[in-house]
Order: structure tokens, then sequence, then C-alpha cells
């Protein structure tokens, strides 16, 4: 929805390098952003494999 221009949104940097580096999205609040802790997924346990994750 940020890409289409409905609103702002607060991810972890791997999720929006890309879209920032094209400039399909730019930053408005880095003066008010604090980069701090950790990012973690949980996944729920399945039978299924897991879906593959990058950070590309």
């Amino acid at each position: 929805m940020a890409e289409a221009g409905l609103g702002i949104v607060s991810l972890p940097d791997f999720v929006l390098h890309e879209r920032l580096r094209t400039g399909r999205l730019v930053s408005v609040l880095s003066d008010h952003t604090e980069h701090s802790g950790v990012f973690r997924l949980l996944w729920p346990s399945s039978p299924y494999l897991s879906p593959c994750l990058s950070s590309s």
C-alpha cells in the first residue's frame, strides 16, 4: 500500500532496502526512527516444507 501512495510503513531494513535504493519508496521519518533489537520470525510446525525466505 505504501508503494501505491496509500500510507507509510515501518518495516525491517532488509525488507525495504531494494525499494529505497530504486526510489519506489522514500524514507520520511528517519530522524524519528530508532533501530534496535532483533528481528525474529516464527513459523508454526507443519508436515510441509517451509517456504524459501531471502533478503533480496
